[in-house]
């Protein structure tokens, strides 16, 4: 056990230590409040997990946004310093997963192989690989992202996600013949897949000359057979009939604002931010009129959010924040993060961040804090040239 004065000494060092991180911590957050300093993406999201960790949310789990944009921005260690504080056995084996993902994409490819070495042969591990793989697809490396299936023998895996991206294109002739070079179970699925979007496009009348462009008949006959499911019409079913507030909805969806106005005032239909927040963009003056005919808060305040998102979207701050700060009146928090994250990230791009970095550590939530650093972070990865998560 050692004798009383060594315990002493190591409970004093103990102290000392704990005391130092504290105050490293402390400094830290200081300073990135000093003001004539130079701001930068990776600093206000690690700002935003220390923000994110000190609310006490169960597991001091931070938002998967946080995580998702170190990973695009390509910051992988902090990233996995991140994931660490993600409390389910699920989470913390999706971040495995995501991270190998966007490190592709990034074009990381021997990174993201090597941090998942340790996971070789296991669930997680080959799906992974997998996720590599389609990421490797997607970056237009297809002899590259069969070499890395290959050990699993996912070809069709790296076929269909091919497949898949001509079929999202147009290119059905290119799709189909992806399809051949796959086993025909996992070729009907795209087949359906296929028929859908043929559907969409309105060209069902292309499924014989497209099927008699295909080298395997066999094949060519069940994508015919498959296709015919799913452009064959829907059963009929019973109809509901359209009322007034219905009809202005779709008629505010298609542009038609004066005459979805005109029925929301005489019918005096409920949630009126449907019509207000398609408006605003053709029509902000009458859209804020439409709103103030709204009785139900819950309703004011969607249209509100709505209202602030869009003047951001066009550079719009002093109009974004003023939606904003009326918002706030109606302590409706539910909707305030996402305009927080939209309007720092507008008015980041718009003038830089400093002024917009005192008005994020100036919110009043937590999550408002949170999601507007991520914003910002989002602007300035963005300015130079990073890839940003959706």
């Amino acid at each position: 056990m050692g004798s009383p004065r060594l315990r002493r000494v190591g409970l004093t060092l103990g102290a000392v230590c704990v005391a130092l991180f504290a105050a490293a911590a402390v400094g830290w957050m200081l300073w990135l409040r000093l003001p004539n300093r130079k701001i930068t993406d990776q600093e206000l999201l690690r700002e935003a997990v220390e923000e994110w960790k000190r609310s006490g949310e169960p597991g001091d789990r931070p938002d998967y946004q946080i995580f998702e944009q170190q990973a695009a921005q390509g910051y992988y260690e902090d990233v996995a310093a991140t994931a660490t504080l993600f409390g389910r056995p699920d989470d913390r084996q999706w971040s495995v997963e995501e991270l190998a993902k966007i490190r592709a994409e990034n074009g990381d490819i021997q990174g993201a192989k090597a941090m998942i070495k340790r996971f070789a042969g296991s669930d997680l591990g080959n799906r992974a690989t997998e996720a590599i793989a389609v990421a490797q697809v997607g970056n237009g490396d297809l002899q590259g992202a069969l070499e890395t299936a290959a050990p699993l023998g996912y070809k069709d895996e790296v076929l269909s996600a091919l497949a898949r991206q001509q079929i999202a294109k147009g290119d059905f002739d290119g799709a189909l013949q992806t399809a051949e070079q796959m086993k025909s179970d996992s070729a009907a699925q795209l087949f359906y897949e296929m028929g859908d979007r043929l559907l969409e496009r309105g060209e069902q009348r292309r499924v014989q000359e497209l099927a008699s462009h295909m080298t395997d008949r066999k094949l060519a006959a069940l994508f015919t057979k498959l296709t015919r499911f799913t452009l064959r019409p829907p059963e009929p079913e019973c109809v509901i009939q359209a009322g007034p507030c219905d009809i202005a909805y779709y008629d505010a969806s298609i542009g038609k604002f004066a005459e979805a106005v005109t029925l929301v005032e005489q019918n005096k239909c409920p949630y009126v931010s449907g019509v207000a927040g398609q408006q605003y963009a053709v029509d902000p003056v009458g859209a804020q009129r439409l709103l103030q005919k709204a009785t139900d808060a819950k309703d004011r305040a969607i249209g509100l959010a709505d209202f602030a998102t869009a003047a951001a979207s066009k550079g719009e701050i002093s109009e974004a924040l003023r939606f904003y700060h009326e918002l706030e009146s109606l302590a409706d928090i539910g909707s305030r993060p996402k305009v927080a994250h939209d309007i720092a990230r507008s008015w980041t791009i718009k003038e830089g961040p400093k002024k917009v970095l005192k008005w994020a550590h100036s919110r009043p939530t937590m999550e408002e804090r949170t999601w507007a650093l991520i914003g910002m972070a989002e602007a300035l990865g963005h300015a130079r040239g990073k890839k940003i998560a959706p």
